[in-house]
């Protein structure tokens, strides 16, 4: 069995994004970001599809959750473990490998999905992004959010993508 993912369940990313969002504003705290909400909902969707078969997938640990995020990166592959219970005692276990094979566009649409929800929570900028809001402007804020997407959107993108919303950002008050 291998498993190849070619593009994001937008809907469930959406969904995990705003959930920490929620949190974060819920708690003043600033734990959102992009590889954490991608690698969760990858593992969501690999999760689901070993479902299927009556797999379960075995628990991440933080350096393969890093592997996962490099191989989506990169486009290359990694191998899970899953897991069925036979019955009471028993377990079967096997490996499977899981191919990323998503498109420059496909990885650009996503980083828009994770700015756009960001866009619509203005406190985790004043709180989590913007350091200085006198000393920002619109360049920088670009910066930090390319920075953030892991640079898959540039700078110049971002800006050409969401020109009104940094405008806005950066003159809430």
């Amino acid at each position: 069995m291998s498993i190849v993912l070619r593009e994001l369940d937008k809907e469930k990313f959406k969904k995990n994004v705003t959930a920490i969002l929620d949190l974060d504003d819920f708690y003043d705290g600033c734990e959102t970001n992009f590889k954490d909400v991608l690698i969760e909902t990858i593992v969501q969707m690999i999760s689901e599809i070993a479902e299927k078969d009556g797999w379960n997938l075995q628990y991440f640990t933080k350096e393969e959750s890093e592997k996962l995020f490099e191989a989506f990166m990169k486009n290359s592959e990694i191998t899970v473990r899953l897991n069925k219970k036979v019955n009471d005692e028993a377990y079967y276990f096997k490996t499977v490998s899981v191919k990323f094979n998503f498109s420059n566009k496909e990885k650009k649409k996503i980083a828009e999905i994770y700015l756009e929800n960001l866009f619509d929570y203005p406190s985790y900028f004043d709180n989590c992004i913007i350091e200085n809001p006198k000393e920002t402007d619109e360049d920088l804020l670009a910066l930090l959010l390319c920075i953030q997407v892991h640079e898959i959107l540039t700078s110049d993108e971002i800006i050409g993508k969401f020109k009104g919303k940094l405008e806005k950002i950066i003159n809430y008050e």
